[in-house]
Order: structure tokens, then C-alpha cells, then sequence
């Protein structure tokens, strides 16, 4: 009798040694964190429609911005040594320290390099390249200065900076990465057009 008791003891505690080892399994899967799902995909960005400062009517491609233009076949971002040869003989040249700038066009186009990847990052077009630029109302604006018309082709200006370093005074379009900037030089003014990279957005 005793035997049996002994038995069904040994037998239940068996049992529920192994029930309880089985649930201590669950419990520790399920306090395991899910394994994270991937990052979601970039979406590639969408090219944009490119026109050609001297070929093109700008100005009547509603909301354009610096990422739309080309000049000489040259945009922003490309390798400069790749697109030189568009711009024709270098007339000038400087360094500084983030960038080096080449003169072309009779003083009438910029071109600012970037030391590290060899890449156009700013282009600024004047007055005496006016001529080549096929947009009537560009060609109008760079050549009179006038700031009444300046606002009727962009509206109002996002803000104004006094560069003493270049005796410059800009008015900023910078969410769509140009600024217009008149010069003080010798007595002169002169107007010029910048178009820069646009800086991506964080959102």
C-alpha cells in the first residue's frame, strides 16, 4: 500500500515538474522581443526636368529652383572637370578654403568647386552674360537690377544679407536655391543671379 502511495507521489511530481519546465518555456519566448521588421525602402529620387539658361524661356516653368537649371550643359553637382570644357577658355581663378572658383564668359559666369569632391556646388551668372540667356525676363532683370521687377518675377524676397566681405547685398530665394545679389565695385553696381544647392529636406 505504502508502495503505491510512494508511486503516485513520485508520478504527480513528475508531472508537474515537466508542466511547469514547459510553461518557464513559454514565458521565456514570449518575453523574447520580436525580431524588428527591416527599415522601409528609400524611395529613389525623381528627376526633375532640367532647362537650359540659354536655350529655355525659365521663367515660364511655374516654381522652378536651382535643381531645374542647366548652364552650358552644366548643373549643379556635376564633376566640374567633366563640364569645363562647356564654359570655354578660364579667364580667372582663385582658391579658398572650402572651394575654388573659376571665371569664364567675360567675367560673366562663376563656377565655385568643391575642394573635397571636385563638384560644382555654386554658379553665379552676370550681367555681361546676359546676352546668352534665353529668357527675356531674366535677361531683363540681370541687366536693369531693378528690384520692383525682381519681386513681380519670384515675389517677395525670403530675406536680405549684407555681405560686407564681398560689399554685396542679396535678396534670398533660398527654399527654391537662388539668391540675387548686386555688387558694389568700383563705383558700379553689378547683378548677378546665384544658383546654389538646395539643401535636403529633413522631413
Amino acid at each position: 500500500m505504502f508502495k503505491r502511495v510512494l508511486l503516485v507521489a513520485l508520478t504527480g511530481m513528475l508531472v508537474l515538474s515537466v508542466a511547469g519546465c514547459g510553461g518557464e518555456e513559454q514565458t521565456q519566448q514570449a518575453s523574447q522581443p520580436a525580431a524588428a521588421p527591416p527599415p522601409p525602402a528609400k524611395a529613389p529620387e525623381q528627376p526633375v526636368e532640367v532647362y537650359e539658361l540659354t536655350k529655355d524661356n525659365i521663367t515660364s516653368h511655374k516654381d522652378w529652383t536651382s535643381r531645374n537649371i542647366s548652364i552650358l550643359g552644366a548643373k549643379l553637382g556635376d564633376k566640374t572637370r567633366e563640364i569645363e570644357k562647356n564654359f570655354g577658355n578660364v579667364e580667372n581663378a582663385r582658391t579658398f578654403p572650402e572651394d575654388y572658383l573659376t571665371v569664364y564668359q567675360g567675367n560673366g559666369l562663376f563656377v565655385y568647386t568643391f575642394k573635397l569632391t571636385g563638384k560644382a556646388r555654386k554658379f553665379e551668372v552676370y550681367e555681361t552674360f546676359a546676352k546668352k540667356i534665353a529668357d527675356e525676363k531674366l535677361k531683363r532683370l540681370l541687366s536693369t537690377g531693378d528690384l520692383k521687377y525682381m519681386r513681380e518675377l519670384f515675389g517677395m524676397e525670403e530675406g536680405v544679407t549684407e555681405n560686407t566681405e564681398d560689399n554685396a547685398t542679396e535678396y534670398s530665394y533660398d527654399s527654391r536655391g537662388f539668391r540675387f545679389v548686386k555688387f558694389k565695385a568700383g563705383g558700379k553696381t553689378l547683378n548677378a543671379l546665384r544658383l546654389m544647392e538646395m539643401k535636403k529636406s529633413t522631413t
